[in-house]
C-alpha cells in the first residue's frame, strides 16, 4: 500500500504507470478493509452488526479525515506531497497496531 501511495504523483504522467499504482494502492486497501472486517467479527461474536457498522464507520470516518489532512497538505506543500502524507498514515496505523499487539486483553467477566 505504501508502494502505490509514494508511487502515485511521481507517475501521473504516465498513463501505464498510474494505472499501476492506483491498482496497487486500490487493491491493498481493499483487502485490508477485508481483513479488518473478518478480525471485528472473530472479536465481537456476539454483535456481528454492531462490529460492521463499526468498521464501516471507522472506514468513513478515514475517508473524512484523509480528505481533510489531503486537502491541507496540498495547500500548504502541494499536490506532490499527497503520497508522502497518506504513506505517513499507514506508518503511523502500523505503529499502532504493534503498539496495540502488545497489550494483553483482559477478562470481561466480573465473577472469575
Amino acid at each position: 500500500m505504501l508502494g502505490g501511495m509514494v508511487a502515485l504523483v511521481p507517475s501521473i504522467h504516465s498513463t501505464l504507470g498510474l494505472a499501476a499504482a492506483m491498482g496497487i494502492w486500490g487493491v491493498t486497501q481493499a483487502a485490508l478493509f477485508l481483513v479488518s472486517h473478518v478480525r471485528l467479527m472473530k472479536a465481537a461474536p456476539e454483535a456481528p452488526a454492531f462490529a460492521a457498522s463499526l468498521n464501516i464507520a471507522g472506514a468513513n470516518l478515514g475517508i473524512g479525515l484523509g480528505a481533510l489532512v489531503g486537502g491541507r497538505v496540498i495547500d500548504t506543500l502541494g499536490l506532490g506531497s499527497v503520497g508522502f502524507a497518506a504513506a505517513g498514515f499507514i506508518l503511523v496505523s502500523i505503529l499502532l497496531a504493534l503498539l496495540l499487539m502488545t497489550f494483553k486483553p483482559r477478562n470481561a467477566c466480573a465473577d472469575c
